[in-house]
């Protein structure tokens, strides 16, 4: 058989795609992956890599003014690399009707088929009505509990906080999906090629957050402890059975700042991997901060001359950054992320080298809202706490700006891959005002 002879595209060296797709933008490099298998290959790496933000439609939000939050979808992406936001002409009807629980890997609108969470979640009925609002009956500690009206996020708080990928689905055949469920108390694995969920054994619920590092995963306890479970260590009916503790002490930096601000905030906790590190990131959130960073107490809010409260709703004020030491067992400080930036959100948070992606900043956490438990409780703000934080000199920065703080969905960061594209080679409009 001839071998097929290379094209002119096929023999135009490496460095030189290089150099030429750092400067293309999003969809020109969609179209250069088209050309032949070399050029796919090397655009991939431009592709793939940068965390974007998805975005429910800026008309919605900001003409509903927080009162048809419910039935808001998302409808965009922000490409951080350009400053732009990709409008999709046809909205998915996932993304209308349904709640994103995570982006994992990349992965969001290819579908993997996965057995039914109902009896995990002890879930009876759920039927939405034509006002986008749901009705639910579901069992819960073995009490039974009814509810006429809540919106997709009041669904999602309930029952599934956050679920991963353990791997690639692409290149693993072993992946497996884990969520972090039931008021944070359970955790539950589905290994790919059985059909069930298994609930994990754990120790210590409910739990701040979880994360898949080296095949282990990692769940991070409101006791400050981790518990690890190898997830190569299965038996024949898909079920976990090695799993050991880690006993840490709490960063005596953020224990004494959280006891200092104690009435003004709370704290979220984080697990990233980054270089192979495993860190921890510390979030403190102020319920009531005003426009110049001012924390305020509930009473604060309240003047002697006027009848209505002030309105100053929760902001994220600092963050601390720990890297895990598996032979002291301890929290290490770090005091720079170097080239580094990380990505946090209530999806699985990720770190990314800025040299590849000169928009973004080094040395900075880049974070979106994921306060559930408060996005419900005004119609005038929620989902509005993103930002830009840099490590070095405490500052912050906006992201992407609404002129309502009432934004529901709420934005989320997703990694686009080569499988995106039948979805974002349609989305070719830009919002008003991104440059």
């Amino acid at each position: 058989m001839a071998k097929r002879r290379k094209s002119l595209a096929d023999q135009v060296p490496t460095e030189i795609f290089w150099s030429i797709f750092n400067k293309l933008s999003f969809i020109d490099l969609l179209q250069a992956k088209a050309v032949c298998s070399s050029w796919n290959l090397a655009a991939e790496e431009f592709v793939s890599k940068m965390p974007w933000l998805m975005l429910p439609s800026k008309k919605e939000v900001e003409e509903g003014d927080g009162a048809f939050v419910n039935n808001n979808g998302y409808n965009g992406f922000f490409n951080l690399c350009e400053n732009r936001v990709y409008n999709l002409k046809t909205t998915p009807m996932e993304f209308r009707e349904s709640c994103c629980i995570g982006s994992s890997n990349g992965w969001l609108q290819i579908k993997i088929h996965l057995p039914s969470v109902d009896y995990l979640l002890g879930l009876k009925k759920m039927e939405r009505n034509e006002d986008g609002e749901y009705e639910l009956d579901y069992l819960k500690k073995n009490q039974r509990f009814f509810f006429k009206v809540c919106g997709k996020q009041q669904v999602r708080e309930c029952f599934i906080q956050k679920a991963i990928l353990s791997g690639k689905p692409d290149c693993n055949e072993n992946f497996g999906v884990v969520l972090l469920c039931n008021n944070r108390e359970e955790i539950a694995y589905h290994q790919r090629g059985y059909n069930s969920w298994t609930v994990i054994d754990v120790s210590h619920p409910p739990y701040r957050d979880i994360i898949c590092h080296k095949n282990h995963l990692y769940a991070l306890s409101d006791n400050n402890s981790i518990e690890v479970w190898d997830l190569g260590g299965r038996d024949y009916v898909g079920r976990i059975v090695n799993k050991s503790d880690i006993v840490l002490p709490f960063p005596d930096k953020s224990h004494t700042k959280g006891n200092s601000l104690r009435g003004f905030g709370t704290s979220k906790f984080y697990l990233v991997e980054s270089c192979d590190d495993l860190l921890l990131i510390v979030r403190f959130i102020g319920d009531y901060v005003d426009f110049d960073g001012t924390l305020l107490t509930e009473w604060d809010l309240l003047t002697e001359t006027c009848t209505q409260p002030k309105i100053c709703p929760y902001r994220t004020c600092f963050f601390h950054v720990y890297k895990l030491d598996f032979d002291e067992l301890k929290w290490v400080e770090v005091e720079s992320l170097n080239d580094r930036a990380l990505f946090l959100g209530r999806n699985q948070s990720v770190s990314v080298s800025v040299q590849s992606f000169p928009n973004c900043e080094t040395n900075s956490i880049y974070f979106t809202d994921d306060c559930w438990e408060k996005m419900e409780e005004d119609y005038n703000y929620g989902g509005h706490d993103t930002g830009i934080y840099n490590i070095k000199d405490e500052s912050f920065k906006p992201i992407y700006e609404f002129s309502s703080d009432k934004i529901q969905p709420p934005p989320c960061w997703i990694i686009p891959s080569a499988m995106l594209e039948s979805q974002l080679g349609q989305c070719v409009a830009s919002l008003p005002g991104c440059n």
